[in-house]
């Protein structure tokens, strides 16, 4: 895919291929799209506006990779991830809840975890909401894959989750 010129090197096709879809979905049903990213440090908002042509179904994305990010930016309480722990399942719901809340989307995706280091190395947890619709929710576990890696199986799955979410 031509059109994608800033991740292109580090990314293999298919998921550019399925990030062009889903953004051609999202524009032929004029959906837009917002992310909240903790592991990923925004690389997911950048994946979404390479995409020439079809980058205006991105409304925005939330960089939440520290705690107080997550509570000051999305409305994490502070409760939920003194109890759970910021890489846990409600915590990414949270993440995606008030990401779609804080934003003009119809669609958010929101992704924390531990992309090298932390009690489990490669453990993601990933939510996609929608108004109207229940939250998804999916757990990753890709092992000790290194940051790198874990960041790009982090985009495969976050795309088809707001694929799915379509």
């Amino acid at each position: 895919m031509n059109e994608t010129e800033t991740l292109s090197p580090v990314l293999p096709g298919e998921i550019e291929e399925a990030t062009r879809r889903l953004l051609d979905k999202a524009c032929e049903r004029d959906l837009t799209l917002a992310t909240c990213e903790s592991c990923t440090g925004g690389m997911l908002a950048s994946l979404l506006t390479d995409v020439q042509g079809v980058a205006h179904a991105f409304d925005r994305g939330f960089v939440t990779y520290s705690e107080e990010a997550k509570i000051e930016m999305v409305g994490v309480p502070a409760a939920l991830i003194a109890e759970k722990g910021a890489v846990s399942r409600d915590v990414a719901l949270a993440m995606a809840e008030g990401a779609l809340e804080r934003s003009n989307a119809n669609i958010a995706l929101a992704v924390t975890g531990f992309a090298d280091k932390g009690d489990e190395p490669g453990l993601v947890h990933f939510a996609c909401a929608r108004a109207g619709r229940k939250t998804a929710h999916r757990e990753e576990h890709f092992g000790p894959i290194g940051r790198g890696a874990t960041r790009i199986a982090c985009m495969r799955v976050a795309v088809e989750m707001m694929t799915e979410m379509l």
